[in-house]
């Protein structure tokens, strides 16, 4: 996400920023100020505007996985015997 060299001073937040702040900016929970900020970093800085758009792709398949998987009919029974197990015996042992 380097920005390349010249290229520095023109953009008023690091690369640092911009994957710190790229969860909020694609869910548009910034201000208008960091907004344009981050704008302006992504039109300037190849590798940060190729991270913004993975990491919203990424978002975007997660988006699409089954909200609830369904639970097989024997998951109740295992889990209580695993939780049956982890016990320590009364013995203690």
């Amino acid at each position: 996400m380097a920005q390349e060299e010249g290229q520095a001073t023109l953009s008023e937040i690091p690369c640092q920023e911009i994957a710190q702040w790229v969860s909020a900016y694609l869910d548009e929970h910034v201000g208008d100020e960091r907004k344009r900020q981050i704008a302006v970093h992504l039109a300037i800085c190849v590798g940060c505007e190729t991270y913004v758009k993975q990491i919203a792709t990424v978002r975007d398949v997660v988006g699409l996985l089954p909200k609830t998987v369904e639970e097989s009919p024997d998951s109740h029974r295992l889990r209580r015997a695993f939780v049956a197990r982890a016990r320590p015996s009364p013995s203690g042992g």
